[in-house]
């Protein structure tokens, strides 16, 4: 079974999942709609594969890591030529910038 990552459309701390096409690949990010700065701050949790619903009204996506022939370094360059900052959240949504 694929990991998946349960969400609602946006928590009150401004977390929501996004979806961006890269090189034929949908990534499944989880962005930051709450922010201060030019740039917003996500963090690339992998492939997307299939949004789901559950019996507790929660929607997941599951997801696969990135494939080995990705190059975590374009798509990061990629991300920040169209505007966002690629980083970690923490248990409590804050960001740290990646390094």
């Amino acid at each position: 079974m694929s990991p998946h990552l349960v969400f609602r459309k946006v928590t009150p701390d401004g977390l929501a999942v996004e979806i961006q096409e890269f090189d034929g690949y949908p990534l499944l990010l989880l962005g930051q709609q709450k922010h201060s700065g030019p740039a917003r701050p996500v963090q690339i949790m992998g492939i997307a594969k299939e949004e789901k619903a559950s019996l507790a009204g929660n929607w997941y996506y599951e997801y696969d890591p990135l494939p080995k022939t990705l190059s975590l370094t374009r798509v990061t360059k990629w991300l920040q030529e169209h505007g966002y900052v690629v980083g970690v959240f923490d248990q409590f949504g804050n960001f740290r910038r990646a390094a």
